[in-house]
């Protein structure tokens, strides 16, 4: 049986014993974020709840329980607490349970837990469920019992303001290999390859711009690759920076240089003759052309050349035709019978006069007359003449001629008018008294036998190759091109020689199936390429004639020497990238208080200058200078010679005789005298004499110079 009172009692003593019921957890270890909790579990806060509603409760049973029907006890007054608090302890003072915290007149959950209804019973509260928010973006939220943990995701760090995006590409810049370029991104980084390449970003080669199309040069200009870059470069006969080309216009800079006419091409020009002259091989002065050459400059008989064109002409017995290139044969026979005592037959750029028989012509050709003997004009005849008997000739002929009627003259045996042709290959072409044999076009007569013909070849065949039709060789192989010639394709560059299969036979220098490859004995470093013979294009990190000169970009300043890509090394106190922050260091010590302020810079006091403030500032002498003196420090006259006083106001008056020692020739002896200004300045008045003596050779004259001073003013 329970004694009055010590229900609520040892429902006290248990209440003051709670604390030992149930030990904290403690936190999770190895979390690296931000832990916000408190520090009550949520089954110690439910049993104090338990607790403090079993305490309440015995109370009220207490209080109205049954009593020993022996004793009557009365109870005290309830005292009440304010707010929701409790009695606690012995003293049944009010408070809070353990775990709640006391806040004004009420008790309340610690932070990350709230108060449910009026039990005093505090359950833990889930941050997490507002998303995002309790934890911010990029990460990831785990509630805890009383608190909540925030991990942030791959490629974010905890910081002042949440998690933040990991510059991979600055804690790591070699973390692309190669020549890879790192990107960060948010929450990564990817590696990309550098402008001018492409690859994967961890493996990088040139890309060459000019083949892939991707350069941007004009149509009228050559693309040159280079490693990670390339280079347009317009045209001969084009003006440009290479992506933007036009036509330069060669003929408007004296004529093109051009002797005649020019005419402006894209990309080009060409100059041009007037009629009657042809270009030279220079292709700008023009030279004569000689009509006469070819095909007589088609006039029929005479051609004659003149500057710029040509004129034709007619052998005696022809006259010019109206075309001004054919002649005309002139009938003589029309006039006067052409001279003839008998009869007259014209011929073509003549006429002959003819006797009847037995006449012959006499000596001038003309008159007929009775020959009896070859010795008056050959009896007649034309080429042979025989005596037969007295009073009796006879004529004959030689050989390729044969006698006419008349049997006098001979007339010409035409040889190629049977069908041999006189015995010709080709063509027959005859001649008075005999004939020539000749050749078709593209073809020659042949050395050992004239009447033969033998193919031409242009160019002639080489390379023992054959000529078996015009312009057509028979060749050995390997020489496929003109003439038997060695053919290569694509051609040999640089001056190489084409040899046979198609073999480049390559200069000093020049290497590769066409000579396209240049040749350096000391191979190009650092990315550089081999572009001439032992020349190098360098990239634009490196410099010189193998590329192992680093270069900065800018360069370094102050006497800075570079010593890798974009790194220099500056001399004693210089500092910045480029060395171009000065230092405060003065080599010498500054003077009359001056203060160092840079690089063997001085900051000079009032009253001082130069590089140490040595110097000291010169005012204007007041009152000034007087006869060209020169104003010193501390207001003071520099006096030149001749003059004296503190402002040199005054003029002393010395008389100067010079002797001029040299030989000369001099004039006729006169003796001058002369006033001219002398002294500083010009200031002085001074009479000068001069004697000279008639033309002698003197070793020396005197000049003589009299100072005359102003007088003084009273």
């Amino acid at each position: 049986m329970t004694l009055p009172g010590e229900g609520p009692v040892a429902l006290l003593l248990l209440l003051a014993l709670l604390p030992c019921v149930e030990t904290l957890k403690p936190p999770p270890s190895g979390f690296s974020e931000v832990l916000k909790a408190s520090e009550l579990e949520p089954n110690k806060s439910g049993i104090l709840n338990n607790l403090t509603d079993n305490i309440i409760q015995s109370l009220e049973e207490t209080g109205q329980g049954e009593t020993a029907p022996e004793t009557t006890v009365v109870p005290p007054p309830a005292k009440l607490c304010p707010g929701n608090q409790v009695l606690r302890g012995g003293e049944q003072s009010c408070g809070c349970p353990e775990g709640l915290v006391l806040q004004g007149e009420n008790c309340t959950c610690r932070s990350g837990f709230i108060l449910q209804g009026e039990t005093l019973h505090c359950q833990d509260t889930d941050e997490c469920e507002g998303g995002v928010e309790a934890c911010g973006a990029h990460a990831s939220c785990t509630n805890t019992v009383g608190s909540f943990l925030c991990r942030c995701q791959r490629g974010f760090l905890m910081g002042p303001a949440g998690c933040e995006d990991v510059d991979e590409c600055t804690e790591n810049p070699d973390i692309c290999a190669g020549q890879g370029v790192c990107q960060n991104s948010l929450g990564s980084f990817h590696c990309v390859c550098p402008l001018g390449y492409r690859g994967n970003g961890t493996h990088c080669e040139d890309d060459n711009e000019c083949a892939s199309g991707k350069h941007g040069c004009d149509t009228n200009a050559r693309c040159g690759n280079i490693i990670g870059s390339y280079f347009c470069q317009c045209y001969q006969g084009f003006s440009g920076d290479g992506h933007s080309c036009f036509d330069v216009d060669e003929c408007s800079l004296n004529n093109g240089e051009c002797q005649h006419s020019c005419t402006n091409e894209a990309g080009g020009y060409q100059c041009h003759c007037r009629e009657g002259y042809r270009l030279e091989e220079n292709r700008r002065n023009c030279t004569d052309v000689n009509e006469c050459v070819v095909l007589n400059g088609t006039c029929s008989q005479i051609c004659s050349n003149t500057e710029g064109s040509y004129l034709c002409s007619c052998r005696p017995g022809f006259q010019l035709h109206v075309d001004q290139r054919q002649c005309v044969d002139i009938d003589e026979c029309k006039l006067q019978n052409g001279g003839c005592s008998h009869g007259c037959s014209n011929t073509l750029g003549g006429h002959n006069c003819e006797c009847p028989g037995p006449l012959v012509l006499d000596l001038d050709n003309k008159t007929c007359v009775n020959i009896t003997s070859c010795s008056l004009r050959n009896g007649g005849c034309d080429q042979v003449c025989t005596e037969r008997t007295e009073g009796v000739v006879e004529c004959s002929c030689r050989a390729g001629w044969e006698l006419s009627a008349n049997h006098r003259a001979c007339q010409d045996i035409d040889e190629c008018a049977d069908f041999t042709r006189g015995g010709c290959e080709q063509i027959c072409e005859n001649h008075p008294g005999s004939f020539n044999c000749s050749c078709s076009m593209g073809y020659k007569g042949r050395t050992d036998d004239r009447t033969r013909c033998q193919p031409v070849c242009q160019p002639p065949c080489q390379n023992y190759g054959v000529c078996v039709s015009p312009n057509t060789c028979h060749c050995p192989p390997g020489y496929p091109g003109p003439g038997c010639s060695a053919m290569c394709s694509p051609p040999c560059a640089h001056g190489g020689t084409c040899m046979r299969w198609n073999t480049c036979l390559c200069p000093p220098g020049w290497t590769g199936p066409s000579c396209h490859t240049a040749v350096c004995e000391l191979p190009c470093s650092n990315g550089g390429r081999c572009i001439a013979p032992e020349t190098c294009q360098c990239s634009s990190d490196y410099s010189g004639p193998q590329c192992l000169t680093p270069t900065c970009t800018p360069a370094c300043l102050n006497g800075g020497r570079c010593i890798d890509v974009n790194k220099c090394i500056c001399p004693k106190g210089w500092q910045g990238a480029r060395c171009q922050i000065e230092p405060v260091l003065c080599e010498k010590e500054c003077k009359n208080r001056g203060v160092c302020v840079g690089h063997s810079r001085c900051k000079c006091a009032s009253g001082f200058t130069g590089d140490l403030c040595e110097t000291a500032l010169i005012e204007p002498c007041i009152p000034p200078c007087q006869h060209g003196a020169t104003c010193t420090q501390f207001n003071t006259c520099k006096c030149p010679a001749g003059t004296a006083g503190q402002r040199c106001e005054r003029l002393t008056c010395p008389i100067i005789t010079t002797t001029v020692s040299m030989t000369r020739a001099v004039r006729q002896g006169v003796r001058e005298s002369y006033v001219d200004r002398c002294g500083p300045l010009g200031v002085h008045l001074c009479t000068k004499y001069r004697i000279n003596q008639a033309r002698v050779y003197v070793q020396a004259y005197k000049v003589g110079y009299k100072i005359h001073c102003p007088q003084k003013e009273k």
